[in-house]
């Protein structure tokens, strides 16, 4: 008799539902994902617990796609612990219907699938550029422009409006008013990043004080919703990724991998040796697994692959 999937093994087929969503019917990663289910028998019966909720969801005309794992406010890595948890409870009906109202939407105005980017010129003239795994909706009215990201990095620039609407981004942390500049903001479930390339924004944590913290063209924070942490200069070249570049300098592995993560198509991990080597460089982002195989031969690591889209990078 099978054991129950262990918490890696549920995770791991979370994160095969959110990724396959997607990607097109012919995409190779439906191949390794058949390869990731014939390597245990583990993983097979995850996939069906997968199956057996989607089941659940449609018996409640609720399915999967369309409420516990739709709401773009939440994170990738929100989205994945709350099917992981859902899977590990068990596919019942009635629980897909308790997740219902705690869950969120996965689709948005606009939105990116891991390695892809979108430029969208506003109503107003403004644009947007969304980077990988990321989602926005558009709040225009007759008193203010506003961007909602619900999760991910946008490069704003913005446009002088004849009505003078105020123009800000608003996140799950806080909102971010743009005082006729160009910025970029990244955020996830905890919290956001602002950057800001040209003039200023005020930026208003949800629940702190009243008063805006001012951030100028050459600064950076971070911020949660009750708290605004200290200004400080901007490093490297944050809007890279808009040339389809990765730039690092003296990066720990880890946190490089981390940050190459957000764009590789499946699951990317370092083990502890590894995690510490240093890395410099500018790298193409539209080829993650030839960024991978050169690894090798500039550190003392290999790339141990469980199928082309899952790997770890070990320590030699």
């Amino acid at each position: 008799m099978l054991n129950k999937p262990s918490a890696d093994v549920i995770e791991a087929a979370a994160t095969w539902y959110i990724d396959l969503r997607e990607v097109s019917a012919d995409d190779p990663l439906h191949q390794a994902h058949q390869h990731w289910l014939a390597a245990d028998p583990s993983h097979r019966l995850a996939w069906k617990r997968v199956e057996k909720l989607q089941q659940a969801c449609a018996q409640a005309n609720d399915s999967i796609s369309s409420s516990t794992l739709t709401n773009a406010r939440a994170s990738r890595r929100q989205m994945i612990k709350m099917l992981s948890v859902m899977l590990v409870a068990g596919a019942s009906g009635g629980l897909a219907w308790q997740y219902r109202e705690s869950a969120y939407p996965l689709m948005a105005e606009y939105r990116t699938g891991k390695g892809k980017s979108l430029q969208v010129t506003l109503a107003d003239g403004s644009q947007l550029q969304l980077n990988t795994d990321s989602a926005v909706d558009i709040a225009f009215d007759a008193a203010q422009r506003q961007v909602i990201l619900h999760q991910g990095e946008i490069l704003v620039t913005t446009e002088t409006d004849p009505q003078q609407r105020p123009f800000s981004v608003q996140t799950r942390q806080g909102n971010i008013r743009a005082l006729g500049t160009q910025f970029l903001v990244l955020s996830d479930s905890h919290l956001t990043q602002v950057k800001v390339l040209q003039d200023a924004v005020e930026i208003r944590p949800a629940k702190g004080s009243e008063q805006p913290v001012r951030l100028n063209a050459g600064q950076q924070l971070q911020f949660t919703d009750h708290a605004v942490q200290p200004a400080h200069t901007i490093a490297g070249q944050p809007q890279a990724w808009i040339q389809g570049l990765l730039v690092v300098s003296d990066w720990r592995l880890d946190q490089f991998i981390e940050e190459l993560s957000r764009y590789h198509p499946g699951k990317l991990s370092c083990d502890h040796t590894a995690a510490s080597l240093r890395i410099s460089g500018s790298f193409h982002l539209k080829d993650t697994q030839l960024i991978l195989q050169n690894l090798t031969s500039t550190l003392p690591v290999r790339i141990r692959y469980f199928t082309r889209y899952w790997a770890r990078i070990e320590a030699i």
